[in-house]
């Protein structure tokens, strides 16, 4: 708002009665905020307002309005609550509740919770953001800055509305889901709240963004159960497809971790009332009855696992298709060769009748034999040759080539090494595979493909995918790559930056001056600090032919 058409303090107390104590504390573009406190219930309140000339610009179009006017009717123990909305003199406004607890971005001066707490945490907010999940209403904008916690760990409060809707995701920094970055979804879903309430409770459990821990699994950093891991990898995939579809899914899953947050079978958690734990979860849950929702978990628990173990070989798996799906085509074109082969013996010159065996007219569907028979064609190699590159061979895809990389850590389920030699290269997100890996000791962050010692390979040229405005992701700023013979000597090496993209992957290509016949290909982080993520690594070069065998010396 101009200057020139600011208003005073009384002015603002004259357009809204309903308020005491108003203090401005600050402003976000077009918006000025306030702290004030209710007349009726002396509740402490921050009351929003932008002049409604610009409150479309800045995001309060009509459909926000009336968004936040259903919230309005909605409350929730996990969620701020929304008092009023509507219009005063030349502004728009929002009168909400006032947390005074430390806010999540905050999370330095808040002491180390328990695992348990963290999901209880969690869970509150997520059932509060249910209530409005079930009138299509989505968060769409969750933020460190709208989490407010008690210090104790005793309590957690989301603001339920996006209050600044006009800001470009990538302010909302790794909160942000993957999809909403990229474009991939144009409005806002029930993923996009899951995402950032999955990387809420990685957070809080680590203290840590996934990056900032090498994408290791909260289990790796403190003692906590396979399902608090289940639970964080599915919520925070970047693969939508993967992730929890809705909230209630989410909450179950919860459960079964709250049940378990440390290791201990959910089943051997005695179903006494008297249990010490069930009165503490029942009161921060706000539940009147905790084995409502232990029941399922136990009827779920063993599902889970099973699904877990599957989910972490689906890379193994859909590699092994793939591979044979190759193979099926490769004979089939050998089929095709040897048909080819028969006919051409079907039709060649036959041999004098008395070379012909003498029960030879009794077989009529057998054709004459040539002479000499033309030697058959070499099977096709079983080896992929699906490549972006005409006439040239990915050797990253061949079979026998094997993945490695710096850390051994537990990564999350989202993100492994496999997956940046699959093949998929598209732009889409949700198509889009990642491997990540961070670092160990204080060393560089590495991730190596071996083409294998009798299979050195004659690269011309390789490319190389990372993500891209996806901080969460890892984002590479700096990193090399290496080609080594057999004995670990650099062949060729180069620096890249990557640079900002629209798309889900940024593309490197690195044209080599002169092919090299190399035997591992590396890709290196310029800084001990910075973990890796890759979407793709591709090596190309020409094919080469099988190797024949020397010719018997002749007989004497």
């Amino acid at each position: 708002m101009p200057a020139d058409d600011s208003l005073s303090m009384d002015q603002i107390s004259a357009l809204f009665p309903q308020l005491e104590n108003i203090q401005l504390v600050g402003a976000k573009g077009p918006q000025q905020i306030f702290t004030a406190t209710l007349k009726s219930n002396f509740a402490p309140v921050m009351l929003r307002v932008v002049p409604t000339e610009e409150a479309g610009v800045f995001g309060w179009d009509p459909e926000f309005i009336v968004r936040s006017l259903t919230i309005v009717e909605q409350a929730h123990q996990g969620l701020l609550r929304v008092y009023e909305v509507g219009q005063a003199g030349p502004f728009t406004f929002i009168i909400s509740e006032h947390s005074p607890y430390p806010r999540l971005a905050d999370l330095e001066t808040l002491p180390q919770i328990s695992p348990q707490a963290a999901l209880n945490l969690v869970r509150n907010m997520a059932e509060g953001l249910l209530t409005l999940h079930r009138k299509n209403i989505f968060h769409g904008g969750i933020t460190p800055k709208l989490i407010s916690l008690r210090a104790d760990g005793g309590d957690a409060l989301l603001l339920p509305i996006n209050i600044y809707p006009a800001q470009p995701p990538v302010d909302m920094g790794d909160f942000a889901s993957p999809e909403w970055v990229t474009g991939a979804e144009a409005a806002f879903t029930p993923g996009m709240d899951i995402y950032a309430l999955g990387l809420t409770l990685y957070i809080l459990l680590t203290r840590k963004t996934p990056m900032e821990a090498g994408f290791a699994m909260p289990s790796t950093l403190i003692k906590c159960s396979d399902a608090v891991d289940a639970v964080v990898s599915r919520a925070i995939n970047p693969d939508t497809r993967e992730r929890y579809r809705n909230l209630g899914d989410f909450i179950t899953d919860l459960d079964k971790a709250i049940a378990s947050p440390t290791g201990r079978n959910a089943a051997a958690i005695p179903a006494r009332p008297s249990s010490p734990a069930v009165p503490a979860m029942n009161m921060q849950k706000g539940q009147t009855n905790i084995y409502y929702y232990l029941i399922p978990a136990l009827i779920v628990g063993i599902v889970l696992t099973y699904t877990s173990i599957l989910y972490k070989k689906d890379v193994v798996r859909m590699r092994n298709d793939y591979n044979e799906q190759v193979q099926k085509e490769n004979n089939a074109k050998a089929d095709a060769a040897r048909k080819a082969n028969r006919e051409a013996r079907r039709h060649a010159p036959a041999t004098p009748a008395s070379a012909a065996p003498a029960i030879a007219e009794n077989i009529t569907a057998a054709p004459a034999v040539p002479a000499p028979a033309p030697a058959p064609q070499p099977p096709v190699p079983a080896a992929p040759r699906l490549s972006a590159e005409p006439g040239k061979v990915n050797w990253s895809l061949q079979p026998g080539a094997k993945v490695r990389q710096s850390s051994n850590r537990n990564m999350l389920d989202a993100y492994g090494p496999e997956k940046a030699v699959d093949g998929n290269t598209s732009s889409e997100l949700s198509d889009v595979s990642i491997s990540a890996t961070g670092v160990a000791e204080g060393k560089t962050a590495w991730f190596g493909i071996d083409f294998g010692k009798e299979t050195n390979r004659t690269i011309e040229k390789v490319v190389i995918y990372t993500p891209a405005n996806l901080t969460l992701l890892g984002t590479m700023e700096e990193f090399k790559v290496i080609l080594y013979d057999n004995d670990k000597n650099v062949l060729a090496e180069k620096t890249f930056n990557t640079t900002p993209s629209e798309k889900s992957t940024n593309v490197t290509t690195w044209k080599l001056d002169a092919p090299v016949k190399a035997r591992a290909l590396r890709v290196e982080s310029t800084d001990p600090a910075h973990p890796l993520a890759l979407t793709e690594v591709e090596a190309y070069g020409p094919e080469e032919a099988a190797e024949t065998p020397d010719p018997a010396p002749a007989e004497e």
